[in-house]
């Protein structure tokens, strides 16, 4: 569509729109099929309220957690406009790099979710703990592997996104950005897997207070702070940001409240 076609922006646009649009009803059909293989016990409601208001109880706060990452790229992208075009196009690739190197973080919390909602429900609160422990060790190796991607290997991997020869300023942002957010991605999955319990537990208030103060520290710096500084207070909100929810959320795991709450 935007080579072949010729439609640019609006190509891509359209062509991410029929592709997810396509995932989503071949994986309603596989919903349909695996569930219909299931026995089921007597007459059962096509759809019930309640199990539709639960269902939506912990979507929100999911969709919430996923949002406020864009959401804070989005911000913080603006205050890096007023920087300059390349300046922009440097900070643009290196969150393109950042958007790829937080899926392992962001699916391990997404784990410990649906983790923490089994282990619930069957009575077995210890089990998420260990859980809980053993997601450290796999988010440590993450940030070990994404540490050493970022500081040894980020000229070829950032070459990728914009050339080197293009724009020095532009290169220099993007590997800026690139090697100091690498070192903190270990931040940000401790932040996922946390909120994953509480996501999993069905304890929403913390949860969404603790990622709505990450988004207002990461914007309230980067708009507040670099325009003053510089660019590179712009890099600091973002662990800021991450840190902060971390802290909130892992204090309220502390006192063991989220154990307390029942969806069903």
């Amino acid at each position: 569509m935007v080579g072949g076609l010729g439609m640019g922006v609006s190509g891509a646009a359209a062509a991410t729109v029929i592709a997810q649009g396509l995932a989503a009803v071949i994986s309603f059909c596989i919903l349909m099929w695996l569930l219909s293989s299931y026995p089921a016990e007597g007459r059962t409601a096509w759809f019930r309220r309640d199990m539709f208001a639960t269902g939506v109880k912990i979507a929100v706060p999911s969709i919430v957690q996923q949002s406020i990452v864009s959401i804070g790229m989005l911000l913080t992208q603006s205050a890096v406009n007023q920087f300059g075009s390349s300046a922009l196009a440097g900070y643009s690739a290196g969150m393109r790099l950042e958007s790829l190197c937080i899926v392992p973080m962001i699916a391990t919390g997404n784990a410990m979710s649906t983790f923490t909602a089994q282990n619930l429900g069957a009575g077995k609160s210890e089990r998420v703990h260990q859980g809980y422990h053993a997601a450290y060790g796999i988010i440590i190796a993450f940030g070990v592997v994404l540490i050493l991607v970022s500081q040894l290997f980020y000229r070829p991997v950032l070459a990728v996104f914009v050339e080197q020869g293009e724009s020095a300023v532009a290169f220099e942002t993007g590997t800026s950005y690139f090697r100091f957010i690498g070192l903190f991605f270990s931040i940000l999955g401790f932040k996922a897997i946390t909120d994953g319990i509480l996501r999993g537990a069905g304890d929403i208030k913390v949860y969404m207070l603790a990622n709505l103060i990450n988004l207002a520290i990461r914007v309230a710096v980067a708009q507040l702070c670099s325009p003053v500084w510089g660019i590179q207070l712009i890099w600091y909100a973002v662990p800021m940001g991450w840190t902060a929810n971390y802290l909130i959320s892992y204090c309220w795991y502390r006192t063991g409240n989220w154990k307390k709450r029942r969806l069903v």
